[in-house]
């Protein structure tokens, strides 16, 4: 999978990345914000890209000017909240995640990435894709309404309250699922 927008690359990430995944992974403002508890060091952070890299589809978003990894999307299989929803019985979905490094926040960049490739996910064939935000995490959840994910649940993880949003194919149910 390769994708090129005007200001990025999207493509799968390589064990090479790692250098570029560690300079915008530590930023504590960036872990708050993926609510990322236990990466404090290199040796957590190569164990974290390494489990990424082995457990989904790891997309590296390098920024055309720079050449540089500055963000990833992650794309999984749904969660198991929203797919065993009765209304969802039979439907492909996939669960996304995503990060991009402080330095490139507010530019854009994340919702042109993310407009290609939920586009190409649901021309492909996924009928819905949930993402999950922390409820402190505005960013986020502005960013998922502009690519018109609609509000489905939430979900308690650890001591965290997520919210779950979706984006559907034309066609699937939209009603809330709590």
């Amino acid at each position: 999978m390769r994708i090129e927008t005007e200001r990025l690359i999207l493509r799968p990430h390589i064990p090479a990345d790692f250098e570029d995944y560690f300079a915008y992974i530590m930023d504590r403002e960036l872990q708050n914000m993926l609510g990322l508890r236990g990466v404090d060091d290199r040796a957590s952070a190569q164990e974290t890209f390494q489990w990424l890299l082995e457990n989904g589809e790891f997309i590296a978003l390098i920024g055309r000017d720079s050449g540089r990894v500055i963000g990833h999307i992650f794309v999984e299989p749904p969660s198991e909240k929203v797919a065993g929803d009765p209304k969802f019985a039979g439907k492909r979905g996939a669960s996304i995640s995503f990060a991009i490094a402080v330095w490139e926040q507010r530019k854009g960049l994340m919702l042109e990435a993310l407009q290609c490739l939920t586009t190409q996910m649901l021309r492909e064939g996924v009928d819905y894709i949930d993402c999950e935000y922390q409820a402190a995490n505005e960013a986020s959840r502005g960013l998922q309404e502009k690519l018109g994910f609609r509000y489905w649940g939430k979900e308690q993880f650890g001591d965290e309250e997520l919210i779950i949003n979706l984006l559907q194919k034309e066609g699937v149910d939209s009603a809330a699922g709590m």
